[in-house]
């Protein structure tokens, strides 16, 4: 993969915060280790220094557990560090807000939907959508399904737009059960029944080259 290539002679191994999907591919026999799993076994195969990468998108409850995990685990190395997720700086939100805006259809209102938290990590959302409109891109709103912007603050702002042809994005990671439930069949629905003409672009943000790339930038800063 594109992380091995770029640390070439460097160990790269993988965990998963998600139990939930832990959980599932263990059913099909498929086994992930959890974050403080791959630290313990790294630590059995005599490593001393280590660096995580999450493929968080924002400062959320995500990264509190991650970082959480890595402090139970610091004694057990020399040095131990924690990559920032996507969004953490303003130029990390200038950088995702160009790859967006290069990868979404033209002459069309987009709306970027994300997890969102209950947190005041919330705020991550809010802020993109306001810098995609002070970088004059008004036809791009951003909604979240658990947070603030939520479905109708951006439904006030698609009304506004008086524009009736929509693009739903995902604003995740991976394009997946949020994706297909949430997005393209419970946003999808509301809009349509609000007179819109509504269209999915079932892509996570984890599938652009740009984020990956952004993700290997924050690796190699840590």
């Amino acid at each position: 993969t594109k992380i091995t290539k770029a640390f070439s002679g460097v160990t790269v191994r993988e965990a998963y915060t998600s139990r939930i999907v832990i959980n599932r591919l263990k059913q099909r026999e498929i086994v992930k280790q959890t974050p403080t799993e791959a630290l313990l076994a790294l630590k059995e195969d005599g490593y001393t220094h280590v660096l995580i990468q999450s493929t968080n998108i924002i400062e959320g409850i995500e990264m509190e557990a991650l970082r959480g995990e890595v402090a139970q685990a610091t004694s057990l190395f020399k040095d131990i560090r924690v990559g920032n997720p996507l969004l953490y700086s303003v130029d990390d939100y200038h950088q995702v807000l160009q790859t967006v805006v290069q990868h979404a259809p033209a002459r069309k209102e987009v709306v970027l939907v994300g997890h969102g938290t209950y947190t005041p990590s919330t705020s991550t959302y809010a802020m993109m959508d306001y810098m995609l409109k002070a970088k004059g891109y008004a036809n791009f709103h951003v909604g979240t399904i658990e947070g603030y912007p939520s479905f109708d603050d951006m439904l006030q702002q698609l009304k506004a737009s008086g524009k009736k042809e929509v693009t739903l994005m995902p604003f995740m990671f991976v394009a997946g059960d949020h994706a297909n439930n949430d997005i393209a069949v419970d946003w999808k629905e509301a809009l349509v029944k609000e007179g819109f003409r509504v269209d999915v672009m079932m892509q996570g943000l984890g599938e652009l080259p740009q984020i990956q790339e952004q993700f290997m930038e924050h690796a190699r800063f840590a």
